[in-house]
């Protein structure tokens, strides 16, 4: 085991001291590496809380039952510490590159967003919403100027209608 934690924290330090400027490609290809490496320390990590449970449970057979697991307890912290250290490592690492992921996406946001295609897209959305707006008022006020005339037009329509 231990020769298998000096593997994975050799190479996080790889993935930790390794360059930031990546492609997109290579992000995603590295934050799957990631997940498989975290996928190996939650292995590790239930194998020494495994090996704590069996050593507790062995230790109460023992005359010196306390002694027995204050040992148990020190080797269990001093396994998960190195599981822990590594997992430390990696997600520092995976926040960097999550970050320059989050950055060119960002860049490519601003990029589209500031194209002249896009941006005259925009104005004649903006241009097509006020005169929508506009005619609507139009509308609403031709509809106002008729429910104030309905009472005239309807005397003018008793006045015209063959049933009086």
């Amino acid at each position: 085991m231990p020769n298998r934690s000096l593997f994975f924290a050799s190479i996080l330090m790889i993935l930790v001291t390794h360059s930031q400027t990546f492609a997109g490609v290579a992000q995603d290809k590295e934050l799957k590496e990631m997940d498989l490496i975290q996928n190996n320390l939650n292995t590790q990590s239930e194998w020494v809380q495994y090996r704590y449970d069996q050593a507790v449970s062995d230790c109460y057979s023992k005359f010196w039952m306390q002694r027995c697991l204050d040992k148990a307890r020190l080797e269990f912290l001093k396994e998960k510490k190195i599981v822990r250290d590594q997992e430390i490592a990696l997600h520092a690492r995976q926040r960097v590159v999550n970050e320059v992921i989050k950055d060119e996406k960002d860049q490519q946001r601003i990029a589209e967003y500031q194209d002249p295609k896009k941006v005259k897209e925009r104005a004649d959305n903006r241009a097509n919403y006020e005169e929508k707006q506009r005619l609507r008022a139009e509308r609403e006020a031709e509809l106002e100027e008729r429910r104030k005339d309905a009472d005239k037009r309807a005397k003018e329509n008793r006045k015209t209608s063959p049933l009086d």
